[in-house]
């Protein structure tokens, strides 16, 4: 089983309906931890080349009003969007939100990173960016995300089911046993999933056998397992089976990548991350 242990979460927020979601998401991990929620805000505003002395001065005086207006908001914020008996603090730099979040990560040395995204897809995408997609190319500890298809209002005040997809990998066994320690402290039920996809050699094969042999033991013995053999492609029928399954919570693992690469091709986990109805909890290959 694995060791995963929540002390600190990080969470970043803008403020909008969808980083509420987020904020209620690791509260809820919070709790089922007993770890402290870092929430944090980062935004840099820049003066451009052109402004005129009086202007940097008047813009300055702007910035540190809005920093106690940020503060203000950012308490009342966690306040209303954390359980009452979560330990919490807030956070706020004037920073770019990427280098904020990954130098808070760094310095608190927090375990875990919960934070919405807006699901930019195509050219807004490339040309835009997001800091969800770059965080999770950059940081080496697990990424809780809450998808563009998640209700605003959605939560983890409770955890009945939880999916994981796994390939046989290393990294797989790695989401496993994070998911099974969720499970364990959730008490919910572990949906293991591996999709067949087309191409493989099924001669021969039990595949749902083959399955039930390598779900190590010690993750029995901690929670209840059902699995399930899906045919088809990967994204399709994780996604599918969410569908079918209804978990509150996604667990699935993650290889980094390159910027270009994430932009042309995507990924499994940033395309589930997109279109599943419920948080993603990514599993950095480390």
């Amino acid at each position: 089983m694995s060791t995963f242990q929540l002390k600190h979460i990080l969470c970043p927020v803008d403020f909008s309906p969808h980083s509420a979601a987020a904020l209620r998401i690791a509260g809820g991990m919070a709790g089922m931890f007993g770890a402290a929620v870092v929430v944090l805000h980062a935004q840099r505003l820049e003066a451009p080349e052109y402004f005129t002395k009086a202007q940097v001065q008047a813009l300055k005086s702007h910035l540190r009003k809005s920093a106690r207006a940020g503060r203000e908001l950012g308490k009342k914020f966690a306040d209303q969007h954390l359980p009452a008996d979560v330990e919490h603090r807030v956070v706020l730099l004037e920073e770019d939100a990427v280098e904020a979040v990954l130098h808070v990560q760094k310095d608190l040395r927090a375990e875990l990173i919960v934070m919405g995204t807006h699901g930019r897809t195509g050219l807004a995408r490339m040309r835009l960016g997001s800091v969800t997609e770059s965080v999770l190319r950059q940081v080496r500890v697990p990424v809780l995300t809450v998808g563009p298809k998640i209700r605003p209002a959605a939560s983890l005040a409770k955890i009945r089911r939880i999916l994981c997809p796994v390939n046989y990998s290393d990294l797989a066994q790695m989401a496993l046993d994070h998911a099974a320690v969720v499970a364990a402290r959730s008490g919910a039920e572990l949906v293991v999933a591996h999709v067949v996809e087309p191409g493989a050699d099924e001669e021969g094969r039990d595949w749902h056998q083959e399955l039930c042999d390598w779900v190590d033991p010690a993750v029995r013995s901690h929670c209840t397992v059902k699995e399930v053999v899906r045919k088809g492609t990967a994204v399709e029928q994780i996604v599918a089976e969410a569908g079918e399954s209804r978990p509150d919570l996604i667990v699935l693992g993650a290889h980094p990548r390159s910027f270009l690469g994430t932009i042309l091709f995507g990924s499994t986990t940033e395309l589930v991350i997109r279109n599943a109805p419920c948080p993603v909890l990514s599993v950095i290959h480390k």
